[in-house]
């Protein structure tokens, strides 16, 4: 029969073991946690990087239609003027003194209003 003494003795040895078996088990679980925040953390860079491009992409179309619609306006608007430019000098050559009369009737307004 055992003595009480090789009894605990062998009590405490299979306490030990199983710690060092739960301390590894918690060491592997560890690892594998590790892993796959590294794993996440690759995941969620990929996934920037691709909206980086995506939202870059996007920017730079709405930038060039931006630009294009800005232009075709610009080439409108110097159309008008041209156009404008045209029918003013047109209009001043057939009505000379007319238009002289008006320019200064707008000369003699505009030298009223500054001084008040």
């Amino acid at each position: 029969m055992p003595t009480t003494a090789t009894t605990e003795n062998g009590s405490a040895a299979a306490k030990a073991g199983r710690a060092q078996d739960e301390a590894a088990n918690i060491q592997d679980n560890i690892e594998r946690l590790r892993s796959d925040i590294s794993a996440l953390a690759q995941s969620i860079s990929r996934y920037g990087s691709e909206k980086t491009s995506e939202y870059s992409e996007r920017a730079s179309k709405a930038g060039k239609d931006l630009a294009d619609a800005s232009q075709q306006t610009l080439d409108s608007l110097t159309e008008e003027l041209n156009r404008l430019e045209h029918s003013l000098a047109t209009h001043v050559r057939r009505k000379p003194l007319q238009s002289l009369g008006i320019a200064a009737g707008i000369g003699f307004l505009v030298a009223l209003l500054s001084r008040r």
